[in-house]
């Protein structure tokens, strides 16, 4: 082979693991991210705060966490294993920065809700995000429009099951979503496509549950009954707050019995 083709082939292939090297997410642990409270300081104090710096996207232990961008705010559903305290991280920023977090993930920063924080930074600007460590599954819709009670929106939903041993971990469905009550309860029902492009019910079981098409979010404040289900709610990313979750008709049919032995 002509030496000049061989060089060629050298360089393409050279520059392809080059870019290959560039593109694909490194990771490293979590504890390799933490610094102390005075290097922590000293980057704030040399540099000026850019909020249009941020992740593109974040993993912990390969799952894509829940970035919040309006509130500068991270989720991390932890799942009880060895590495749930000393995740492995990958994450894409839109522009070359360094990471650095402020604290070790504890028992009792879990217990106490308490964030940490996650501070991405150049050589002249810093941005810091919150990272909110939660034991809740995470319920994320996304859907374009607007939305009211006297509509509904198609939505694309995503569910990250932080249970021991469940077999899917991440599930997904379209579906639509409507307002029982704003900001307070929603009902969703799940959708997908037949092989004849038409929609149709989708039937699926979520924590455990029986499969169903139809269920209802309601806010909470406090964890009345074990035997519930709850989740951590977000719409379009932004988080909502705490959630009872169930099938609709059987959550319907708990609270119209409960207001009955109430009066």
């Amino acid at each position: 082979m002509n030496k000049k083709w061989l060089l060629g082939i050298i360089l393409v292939f050279t520059l392809l693991a080059i870019v290959f090297i560039i593109l694909i997410k490194s990771s490293v642990r979590y504890d390799k991210l933490i610094v102390d409270e005075d290097e922590w300081n000293s980057i704030i104090d040399d540099r000026e705060l850019n909020t249009d710096i941020c992740f593109d996207s974040i993993e912990f232990n390969d799952y894509e966490l829940i970035i919040d961008e309006k509130n500068s705010t991270i989720y991390y559903s932890i799942v009880n294993n060895s590495k749930k305290y000393n995740p492995s991280i990958k994450y894409k920023t839109n522009s070359k920065v360094n990471v650095v977090i402020n604290d070790n993930i504890s028992d009792d920063k879990l217990e106490d809700n308490d964030s940490l924080k996650i501070m991405l930074y150049n050589d002249n600007e810093y941005k810091i995000y919150s990272l909110v460590v939660t034991s809740y599954p995470i319920l994320n819709v996304n859907y374009k429009g607007e939305i009211s009670k006297n509509n509904s929106v198609i939505i694309e939903l995503e569910i990250f099951d932080n249970h021991i041993d469940v077999p899917n971990r991440v599930l997904k469905s379209d579906g639509r979503l409507r307002i029982i009550e704003e900001d307070k309860e929603y009902s969703f029902s799940l959708k997908k496509e037949s092989m004849g492009h038409n929609e149709r019910d989708n039937h699926i079981s979520i924590f455990g549950m029986e499969k169903r098409d139809e269920y209802l979010i309601k806010v909470t404040d406090n964890i009345i009954n074990d035997k519930e289900k709850y989740v951590q709610f977000f719409i379009n990313n932004e988080y909502k707050g705490l959630y009872s979750f169930g099938p609709k008709n059987e959550r319907i049919n708990n609270f119209e019995r409960n207001r009955d032995n109430n009066r």
